[in-house]
């Protein structure tokens, strides 16, 4: 179970990139110049990450020897491996959080539109997020123009199916207040859905 402290004690970086050439508009230039400028730094970010997960299971292996002597600190180091799989994508999660539907019947659904849902997400402590089958990661890039969107080289197929782990209350707010991704999707001839659950599953995975 994915825990709300996850975010506190690793943070979660979802930022990602996004290059859709067929958009032009002032606000989603000024948004990908933003996610340039930060791009290298969130590569840099998740490749640490990888290395602390070797770091860690070498660390597991080696307390695992003595079982008896080690207990604690074999526990301890468990948990953290699985904190910073979650983090970095190459494990799944499971616990409360959102199942959102982006209905797009007329395929008219911008990728800043996918962007922002993220943004918006992990503002609110989203701890893992995937679209449909792809897993949402700190390099994900979202690409493509309306109804041919893309996460990381990944086809999208309307009705997008999101399943995100975090707080629900405080995700649902993010996603429904006015001016967020659920009107912004109505304004396209999109309809979102927003369901609050006690459990959900994340498990989608990153190599």
């Amino acid at each position: 179970m994915a825990t709300a402290g996850l975010t506190v004690t690793l943070g979660f970086a979802l930022t990602v990139q996004i290059r859709n050439t067929a958009e032009p508009e002032d606000q989603d230039v000024r948004r990908e110049a933003d996610l340039v400028l930060i791009l290298d730094d969130l590569n840099a970010r998740e490749e640490a990450l990888r290395r602390q997960i070797g770091e860690t299971r070498r660390t597991v292996e080696e307390l695992s020897g003595d079982q008896e002597e080690f207990g604690p600190a074999l526990e301890q180091a468990r948990s953290r491996a699985e904190a910073i799989g979650i983090l970095a994508g190459t494990l799944p999660a499971s616990g409360p959080g959102l199942q959102i539907t982006i209905q797009d019947p007329d395929g008219a659904v911008p990728a800043s539109v996918v962007l922002g849902a993220i943004q918006e997400l992990r503002g609110a402590g989203a701890e893992a997020l995937q679209f449909d089958d792809v897993r949402v990661v700190a390099s994900s890039a979202v690409t493509g123009t309306p109804g041919d969107l893309r996460i990381d080289g990944q086809p999208l197929s309307a009705p997008y199916d999101v399943r995100v782990v975090g707080p629900p209350a405080a995700m649902a707010v993010a996603l429904e207040v006015s001016g967020g991704i659920v009107d912004d999707v109505g304004r396209v001839g999109g309809k979102a859905v927003v369901e609050q659950v006690d459990v959900i599953t994340v498990d989608a995975t990153v190599d």
